[in-house]
């Protein structure tokens, strides 16, 4: 968003501290889902084989801090971190995140048995996703507006609870005009966010492979 409209959130709020906004004013609550673009959709693209025999549990994302509560956030100049108090998730992020990581892995699956997303019975599945996030943000610098997402993943053996692979992507991207869109920038976080799982998991499938094919070589 523009600058003007970014210090609208923050007078808002300062006004209510101040006891200087009355009943009813306040700006109606937005919320907001994060959507996968047609192209990361599981069902719009060729599926690729497998490296791992099983299954796959993907649990709710670690969200700590400002990420944990409902409120979308937003970064000033990459030193002060706020949520909007208008404007939120719809769907808890640490779930969303899980859920759009199956919509991808339904269309490049790590494992010979389809990805779920599953917070309670994660032991009777062969290996477990487990996701945190670092950024999940508009970022406002100047006048610019950009969308930021940060990830850490981990594939985990359940057997023994090792992990089989880890890895982090970060992507920054502009948010494209108007900038004081609020959908422009989540349709933006929700590029970048299919874009960040699609790189681990391309990272993931190629790194998993090379033990499996040098296991196949061995003599038997």
């Amino acid at each position: 968003m523009t600058r003007p409209a970014r210090w609208a959130g923050a007078a808002v709020i300062a006004l209510v501290a101040t006891g200087c906004i009355k009943w009813g004013t306040r700006p109606p609550l937005e919320r907001y889902v994060i959507a996968m673009p047609a192209a990361h959709n599981g069902a719009s693209v060729p599926r690729e084989p497998p490296v791992l025999a099983g299954t796959l549990a993907i649990v709710p994302y670690v969200t700590r801090g400002i990420y944990d509560d409902r409120g979308i956030v937003y970064r000033l100049d990459d030193l002060q971190l706020e949520s909007y108090p208008n404007r939120e998730w719809a769907i808890p992020l640490r779930e969303q995140l899980g859920t759009a990581t199956a919509e991808i892995l339904a269309g490049r699956p790590l494992t010979s048995e389809p990805a779920t997303f599953d917070s309670r019975s994660q032991r009777s599945y062969a290996y477990v996703w487990r996701g945190t996030v670092r950024e999940f943000e508009e970022v406002n610098r100047g006048t610019d507006v950009f969308a930021a997402v940060h990830l850490d993943v981990q594939i985990v053996r359940t057997a023994n609870d090792s992990v089989v692979w880890s890895g982090s992507e970060r992507i920054e991207r502009a948010v494209p005009e108007p900038t004081t869109s609020m959908t422009r920038v989540v349709e933006t976080l929700s590029a970048v966010t299919a874009d960040v799982l699609s790189a681990l998991i391309g990272r993931a499938r190629s790194e998993l492979a090379v033990p499996a094919a040098e296991a196949a070589r061995l003599p038997r």
